[in-house]
């Protein structure tokens, strides 16, 4: 009985004393970005080339700052006598640089065009000491600051729109029920409304980093992520995102070329608020509260975000409508230029018809 009191006590001051070295070192936590040779740099430079629609002409580079010392990068294009104001809210570890070819688009189309890069990627400001974790300090802080930024940059008397991608359409849907920006409609493209964890059951996901979160260890990376880039940095390969090899690695290109950009594995509070935040979007009460149009566009092939259950919260909602791409997967944006230029000429016709 003594000696199982012994080793009792021995495992339990084990298990502190492991606890408190993971905590000093999350806190205490250095970061350097990894350092890519000549032939890499060469590499991304030719991959990146004719890969991006240019950045539009007049396009104004500006800095939004919700609270003082958050400064996130922003930008808009107007249009003479436009027809409204779009803006755009990227999806999980994009640039601005990535939508040129919505902005573009839309700015064409006769619209005022603006977008932000919200906290935690981008050029945007970073929450925590490694700036490359994806890290969530809060989806109602996140939610706030794309109402206000909306509010900033929309015409006043005339349509306002939200093109909004996975993690950003997420965002956009938290924005939709809490804050009171109402716009005339939103388009929703691959939404992250709840995360696929494949053959991972989501209950138990949700236990695992709820239980990190919850000691304090939430900037931890979850299980299976890393810092960028995930495993040997290729060029032309297909992916589980993007199964088209001459645009799967638009981003990592990107990321290579400017280190400061770069936002790769999620935390475990990243996961944590995440599944929080799916609770509550999709709650009755908050749906109840979306009663603007929406255009949703799904991917058949994704891994990332579960499409079954964008399905379902498009379902409950009061007016919603869904286009599925059963051959696609989760970067849609750029696996398929035809397809993704079909998806918007549909918005369009979709923000005309709200009009």
């Amino acid at each position: 009985m003594k000696l199982l009191k012994h080793i009792s006590l021995a495992l339990l001051v084990l298990i502190i004393g492991a606890w408190l070295v993971t905590w000093l070192a999350l806190r205490f936590e250095q970061h350097q970005y990894l350092q890519l040779n000549d032939a890499q740099l060469t590499d991304a430079d030719r991959y990146i080339q004719g890969k991006l629609t240019p950045e539009p002409a007049n396009w104004q580079w500006r800095t939004f700052e919700p609270e003082p010392g958050v400064e996130l990068r922003t930008g808009m294009v107007d249009a003479s006598d436009a027809r409204g104001t779009i803006v755009i809210v990227p999806g999980f570890t994009a640039t601005i640089e990535m939508v040129w070819r919505e902005i573009d688009t839309f700015h064409k189309a006769g619209y005022r065009v603006a977008s932000l890069e919200y906290r935690g990627q981008g050029e945007s400001y970073r929450p925590i000491r490694n700036p490359e974790k994806g890290y969530v300090e809060s989806y109602a802080t996140l939610a706030k600051e794309v109402a206000e930024f909306a509010e900033s940059v929309r015409l006043a008397d005339k349509p306002l729109f939200f093109f909004s991608i996975s993690k950003g359409a997420h965002i956009t849907m938290r924005m939709a029920g809490e804050q009171n920006v109402n716009p005339d409609a939103y388009a929703l493209i691959v939404p992250l409304i709840k995360l696929n964890t494949g053959d991972f059951a989501y209950d138990q996901m949700r236990k695992v980093v709820s239980v990190f979160h919850h000691l304090g260890l939430g900037t931890l990376y979850g299980p299976g992520q890393s810092m960028w880039p995930s495993g040997e940095l290729q060029f032309g390969k297909a992916i589980d995102c993007n199964a088209n090899p001459a645009t799967a690695q638009t981003r990592e290109a990107i990321f290579a070329l400017r280190e400061t950009s770069r936002t790769n594995g999620v935390t475990m509070s990243w996961l944590h608020r995440t599944a929080e935040s799916t609770d509550l979007i999709t709650s009755p009460f908050h749906m109840a509260k979306i009663t603007q149009p929406v255009k949703m566009f799904t991917a058949g092939i994704d891994t990332l975000v579960d499409s079954d259950a964008a399905q379902a919260f498009c379902d409950n909602l009061e007016h919603c409508e869904r286009t599925h791409y059963p051959q696609s997967r989760h970067c849609i944006t750029r696996e398929d230029f035809a397809l993704y230029d079909g998806l918007l000429a549909d918005t369009l016709k979709f923000f005309e018809a709200q009009r």
